[in-house]
């Protein structure tokens, strides 16, 4: 019994969601046409595809089709302006100037859909939000939902509809998507486009070089490649890649800085050296990363089995280096000194008390200490 009472609720549900999705969808809009001929009709727009538009000049009343060749312009740029455009998409702007892209993402999506009979329209801006909905799930990290969204029909209209700026970024949903869907292997493949052949000595990098690209695009293809390194199970790759993209990524992409120092910690924490009392490198490694994490984006957001290792890492001391010994200072400051009681040496005269006749001196201006038949030597160099 109450499972059919849960049933009959959750039915309810839907249809009025169902109810309220048809009262919001826009029916009609407001707009004007530039004709090649019969000038510039204003009216309103009841319906769009490939090849025309269907315009009534009186609200409610049913329209005339009119093709795209009957209207001026060429290729996307179409003389053709619809006047809810501007308010439609304010409040979806707005929270993605604010950067709330959660909060963007469904926004966009609800004029997408309200504005549906206008998707056949080069130019039209219910498939501009469609664009910037997936661009605000991506942000978000929601790439499962722009897997989704993005193999749905409607997607198509980003690339027949929309003119080139939006085609390169929309290529680069694409590959969220795959990744969002878990699709490592054709990620792996889509990615290969961005990377400089690995010949001759490239071939002793342990990663391919990227191609040339702006900062923006080159630390989401780093971190995609991070990812596919990852999965795959090839960690010390994948720090890499996670250490380009997180160095990169400060300065224009917050959320990806966070998401690749993340996952580079998880990747160092798991390492069994960790805990070596002899190799202390990974546990600076892991110190380094996680400070660094602490004071870029603050404690809070850390997660608690990183917090530990938030310290400044002991930087290990060099033992210092001995002072040079100059070429004839050698006997002096590690000369034995005399024992108690014992003569020192003359310095002065060339013979002491019970010492062999010292040679006879090669040339003027003998220096103290100095031995003579290296003094020639010397002097022969020259």
């Amino acid at each position: 019994m109450r499972k059919s009472i849960f049933t009959t609720v959750l039915a309810l549900i839907v249809a009025a969601q169902a109810i309220s999705n048809l009262e919001a969808q826009v029916r009609e809009t407001p707009a004007t046409l530039g004709l090649v001929q019969g000038g510039n009709p204003q009216g309103f727009l009841q319906g769009s595809d490939d090849n025309g538009v269907t315009f009534s000049t009186v609200p409610g009343q049913r329209g005339k089709p009119y093709a795209y060749s009957a209207i001026r312009g060429e290729g996307l740029d179409k003389a053709i302006r619809i006047d809810d455009r501007s308010e439609a998409l304010a409040d979806a702007r707005a929270l993605f100037q604010a950067g709330d892209y959660a909060a963007a993402a469904p926004a966009f999506g609800a004029v997408a859909r309200n504005y549906a009979l206008i998707l056949g329209i080069p130019q039209n801006f219910s498939s501009e939000a469609l664009f910037y909905q997936m661009e605000s799930l991506k942000r978000a990290g929601k790439y499962a939902d722009l897997a989704i969204l993005i193999d749905a029909p409607v997607a198509k209209t980003i690339e027949t509809k929309l003119g080139e700026t939006y085609q390169k970024p929309h290529t680069f949903q694409k590959l969220w998507a795959l990744y969002g869907a878990k699709k490592m292997d054709e990620l792996k493949t889509a990615l290969e486009a961005y990377q400089v052949p690995v010949l001759g000595e490239a071939k002793l990098l342990r990663t391919p070089n990227f191609q040339i690209m702006p900062t923006s695009e080159l630390v989401q293809i780093s971190f995609l490649r991070a990812k596919v390194y990852d999965a795959a199970g090839d960690k010390e790759k994948a720090l890499e890649d996670y250490y380009r993209t997180f160095s990169l990524a400060f300065a224009n992409n917050e959320f990806l800085a966070k998401q690749s120092m993340g996952a580079a910690m998880v990747i160092q924490q798991a390492d069994p050296e960790l805990a070596s009392e002899k190799n202390k490198q990974p546990l600076r490694q892991m110190q380094s990363l996680a400070f660094t994490f602490s004071k870029f984006f603050g404690d809070s957001i850390m997660p608690d089995q990183f917090k530990k290792y938030a310290v400044r890492p002991e930087i290990e001391k060099k033992p210092e280096p001995k002072p040079e010994v100059k070429e004839g200072e050698a006997g002096k400051e590690g000369e034995a000194k005399p024992a108690e009681g014992d003569a020192a040496a003359p310095a002065a005269k060339g013979k002491g008390k019970g010492d062999a006749p010292a040679p006879a001196p090669a040339a003027k201006g003998k220096g103290k200490g100095d031995a003579p038949a290296e003094k020639g030597k010397a002097k022969g160099k020259e």
